[in-house]
């Protein structure tokens, strides 16, 4: 699919200055340019923002479901495991179905049915028959659904704007995730005190809602369609292919996943168990660190959307950003006390979040639209694929040597991994043009085959 051709029909494309000028002066300077020029763009954007503070509402209601159905740490962590075991699977085939079909389409059905998960939670609470299974297929019919909603939706951004709009938007894309996370908990604490746990899970049914009614109310637009292998290994050896072969990606790849083994298992999972064993800190300040992460991670997205987009500008922030990975470890590792390890937290989900959506928008800006899907699949799969072994790996080594010589290793072997990785893959790979290794990979052009354009 071609992003020109997208771009032109979705009242977001070139419409020459005066169209552009007439749109900015309608919203304030603050307002990034993307989301006051493409409506369409703006409308998805928006409805992206309350279905993800609707997820984040149901996260906070279905851990206290949990929790008073069981208190071991085995059942709790299988949860997550069988969820994310989904994605380790199928989230390649994912990108191929993504790249094969219809994105939006891909979409309608699968927030369609997430929004169903959330309706069955809400009705066994109704209820009151929930069990712990009831909990474990849900988890993996979610984890399966994931797994072809998330190759769709990233693959998705790039044919609602402007080629050169895409940093800006996947960094509001990132900017509404962390935005959601700190709404989401906020607004699930009231509306948990104010009616009950059943309320934000149909808070969350409803907020798909809004998803499916701006993906609905999407302009028709052409959409070019491009040939592509009919069996799925050979779509998949195409995507995986075509990574291998650009040095930039395969270091953005491998740099997502070694941030998802060393550092999200200390900074998302095991933060709660830090606070209270480590820093001896009352319950309060669980609360605390985790908002002062959000923050850092709502920060460090605000930081690429506002940022230079040259090449030389990228490095920088890959540079600095790996230094305030390293630096916030090894702060939380030597911190004794919460006033010392809050900014740390803030300073760790900063450079993280800015590190994950730099990544992403390079590899979304070198991925040719033919196999945008199959990249993203990759792209995503070193995160989700090696999240659920780093969490375990991380959490027995926490056990035998203790959470804070822990985030030191973590710290040291990960600046060791981010500098080979720069030095040998993602430097030399950014200053060189990106190119097809695969016939009819030609961005000004469908694979040769079978060009068709049909409307979503």
């Amino acid at each position: 699919m071609t992003g020109r051709a997208v771009g032109s029909g979705t009242g977001g494309g070139r419409r020459g200055g005066g169209g552009r000028s007439r749109a900015r002066r309608r919203y304030p300077r603050w307002v990034p340019e993307v989301l006051a020029r493409n409506p369409t763009y703006r409308r998805y954007w928006l409805s992206q923002v309350v279905s993800l503070t609707g997820t984040w509402m149901q996260q906070v209601a279905l851990s206290l479901v949990v929790l008073t159905l069981t208190s071991s740490a085995v059942a709790i962590g299988a949860i997550s495991v069988v969820s994310s075991l989904p994605m380790l699977l199928l989230t390649l085939n994912g990108g191929v179905l993504a790249d094969r079909y219809d994105k939006r389409r891909i979409l309608l059905v699968t927030q369609s049915l997430l929004g169903v998960y959330a309706l069955v939670f809400a009705g066994l609470l109704i209820a009151d028959v929930v069990a712990y299974w009831h909990i474990v297929v849900l988890a993996v019919l979610a984890g399966i659904t994931a797994a072809y909603e998330m190759p769709a939706s990233q693959a998705f951004t790039p044919e609602l704007v402007d080629r050169e709009d895409l940093p800006q938007a996947i960094a509001l894309n990132g900017a509404a995730f962390n935005g959601a996370r700190l709404l989401g908990p906020a607004a699930a604490g009231l509306v948990i005190a104010v009616s009950s746990l059943v309320a934000a899970f149909l808070a969350n049914a409803l907020s798909f809602l809004v998803v499916l009614a701006a993906l609905v109310g999407m302009r028709s637009r052409p959409v070019t369609r491009h040939a592509m292998p009919a069996r799925v290994g050979a779509a998949l050896r195409e995507g995986i292919g075509y990574v291998r072969a650009q040095p930039a990606l395969v270091g953005l790849t491998a740099l997502v996943g070694l941030t998802s083994l060393l550092v999200f298992p200390h900074l998302f999972v095991l933060l709660p168990l830090y606070v209270t064993d480590v820093l001896g800190a009352r319950d309060v300040w669980v609360g605390v660190m985790v908002s002062c992460a959000g923050g850092g991670s709502l920060a460090g997205t605000i930081a690429l959307l506002r940022g230079d987009r040259g090449d030389a500008a990228v490095l920088r922030r890959l540079r600095f950003s790996a230094a305030g990975v390293a630096t916030g470890l090894l702060a939380l590792g030597l911190a004794r006390s919460p006033w010392l390890a809050a900014p740390a937290a803030a300073l760790l989900s900063c450079s993280v979040s800015l590190a994950m959506a730099q990544a992403a928008t390079t590899v979304q800006q070198r991925s040719p639209d033919a196999l945008r899907g199959r990249v993203m699949s990759v792209h995503g799969m070193a995160f989700s694929g090696v999240l659920p072994f780093a969490v375990v790996l991380v959490s027995g080594a926490s056990e035998l040597i203790g959470q804070p010589t822990t985030m030191l290793a973590s710290a040291a072997f990960y600046v060791v991994g981010a500098t080979f990785l720069y030095r040998h893959y993602t430097r030399p790979g950014l200053a060189a043009t990106p190119t097809s290794t695969f016939s009819g990979l030609d961005e000004r052009a469908p694979l040769a085959g079978r060009p068709t354009a049909r409307a979503h």
